[in-house]
């Protein structure tokens, strides 16, 4: 296994590392979380009855990650295009997926599953249609897009211009787009030899700028703040905090960790930063931080299990991952390097 393929793997673990750990967590402030658990959660765990993930096994994934799985499966079907009619194949492949799809769908995806199949969207309640749906600045694009960056291979601007792709049929508009492509373009930047934590960091930002564009020219312009500005403000925060512990405080505190695209990703670029770029601190400081904690572990992983490889999770983590989800992530990050020739 070469570098790339290293870097390649530690990304698809990594995001999906986030995910089954987080899943225990999500919903609960830190310290609701250390009163649940008995301190922080550094391992996978059974999933309270008041979550979402409730009835998932440890170790098992939600829809973040399995969403990013059965989208990378559908490129590799396609031998790593990345089109339209891609992202609508893989969207309604994964709908088909019950487990994840009835259970974890957000509103937004769920209702772009729905249009995509024919039926006609129910008429909002009042009548009446908003001018502007903010709700829909999510994170929903950006949970899944870091291992579809890999397809990029190092390529940021292609990267940006994928997350655009992939991400339109549920996140069309400038804040979603924004927070994806953030995402997208530091995994891609993180996937170089020469890469460093501030070059990734620096490639988010610039991809959350190019994103917002996108999405103001081509999508719909909806009412929040900027994702660009939000991830520059939390790596501040990120590099000033003393500790983890009161990073992870400030982030959640005044960026906000939550649904929303605006507060997850700069959130998770905040962690990076305070965890200096050490993939398993910052894993763990998504998964503690509260409220959205599987998305922003998934993002958080994803990014820096491609920045520092497969070498800087634990080992036991493929075996565990791909038995209790039934994926194949070994076989995934070969075919990926395959198209990379």
């Amino acid at each position: 296994m070469d570098y790339i393929e290293e870097k390649i793997l530690g990304c698809l673990v990594g995001a999906a590392a986030g995910d089954a750990l987080g899943a225990a967590t999500e919903m609960r402030t830190r310290r609701q979380i250390e009163e649940k658990f008995g301190g922080r959660v550094k391992e996978f765990l059974t999933p309270p009855d008041d979550t979402f993930a409730r009835g998932n096994m440890p170790g098992q994934v939600t829809d973040d990650f399995s969403l990013a799985y059965v989208t990378c499966l559908e490129i590799l079907r396609h031998n790593g295009e990345i089109t339209p009619e891609v992202s609508r194949a893989a969207l309604l492949s994964w709908a088909e997926y019950n487990d994840f799809f009835q259970r974890f769908a957000g509103p937004t995806t769920r209702a772009a599953v729905e249009e995509l199949r024919g039926n006609k969207p129910a008429l909002p309640e009042g009548g009446f249609v908003l001018v502007n749906d903010n709700g829909k600045a999510s994170n929903g694009g950006a949970m899944k897009i870091s291992p579809v960056a890999l397809f990029a291979a190092g390529d940021v601007d292609k990267a940006v211009r994928d997350a655009v792709v992939m991400c339109r049929w549920t996140h069309n508009n400038n804040i979603a787009l924004s927070g994806a492509t953030a995402v997208a373009a530091a995994t891609a930047e993180a996937m170089k030899r020469e890469a460093t934590l501030q070059s990734v960091i620096d490639a988010g930002i610039y991809g959350a700028k190019k994103g917002f564009e996108i999405g103001s020219q081509t999508g719909k312009v909806l009412a929040g703040p900027s994702v660009e500005k939000r991830i520059q403000m939390a790596v501040e925060i990120g590099r000033g905090a003393g500790d983890m512990l009161t990073a992870m405080d400030e982030i959640s505190d005044r960026i906000g960790c939550g649904l929303a695209a605006a507060e997850a990703v700069p959130a998770s670029f905040g962690l990076l930063a305070a965890a200096k770029g050490d993939t398993m601190e910052a894993i763990y400081a998504g998964v503690n931080i509260g409220n959205d904690t599987d998305t922003i572990a998934t993002m958080v992983g994803g990014i820096l299990g491609a920045l520092n490889g497969i070498g800087s999770l634990p080992k036991e983590y493929i075996e565990v991952l791909e038995t209790k989800n039934n994926m194949d992530l070994r076989g995934m990050a070969g075919r990926i390097r395959g198209l990379m020739g």
